[in-house]
């Protein structure tokens, strides 16, 4: 298989593909385990970058602005042992890469500076829980990965009408 569209002729070694395919697989279990959320994409680099959704993707403007998901690779390294055999074929036989799965969502922002009710702030913080409750539920139950580590769940916001927050994981294949 090649870089498509990449402008590359280079063949990818079985181990990136492994981990490319476990990736449009698992982005699949997150975008089921979330359904309300319009738009799942995958990133690499050092943070989280919004995206437009699919043209096709059933998004109302408020959602396509702010309510998405995303899985991010945040590093990538050798298994141990994963260089065993190495014999200048292949670059690594098993590879451990480190995941972000994050989700943002809308919130509404008061009017002239007004704080939102009580009652708004449980709801979000409520929404914000069951998020993380569906994320991990995924993230165990996606079987595309020979083992998985789980993080920590960082609660983001609300900031600039979002809230949601992100799961570490470490993956190995």
């Amino acid at each position: 298989m090649t870089i498509g569209g990449l402008g590359s002729d280079e063949t990818l070694p079985p181990a990136v593909l492994a981990l490319e395919n476990a990736i449009v697989e698992f982005t699949g279990c997150i975008r089921d385990a979330l359904p309300d959320i319009c738009s799942v994409g995958f990133t690499l680099g050092e943070s989280y970058v919004p995206f437009d959704p699919d043209p096709g993707d059933s998004c109302s403007a408020t959602e396509a602005q702010c309510s998405q998901a995303w899985i991010r690779i945040t590093d990538v390294q050798p298994a141990p042992g994963g260089l065993e055999g190495f014999s200048g074929q292949n670059c690594a036989l098993s590879l451990i890469a480190g995941l972000e799965v994050g989700v943002l969502r809308c919130m509404e922002v008061p009017k002239k500076g007004r704080a939102p009710t009580e009652t708004d702030v449980l709801v979000y913080g409520m929404q914000s829980l069951a998020d993380m409750n569906a994320i991990l539920c995924a993230a165990l139950s996606c079987e595309v990965w020979e083992g998985i580590n789980v993080g920590q769940w960082q609660p983001q916001g609300p900031l600039g009408g979002q809230y949601g927050g992100v799961w570490a994981f470490t993956v190995e294949l």
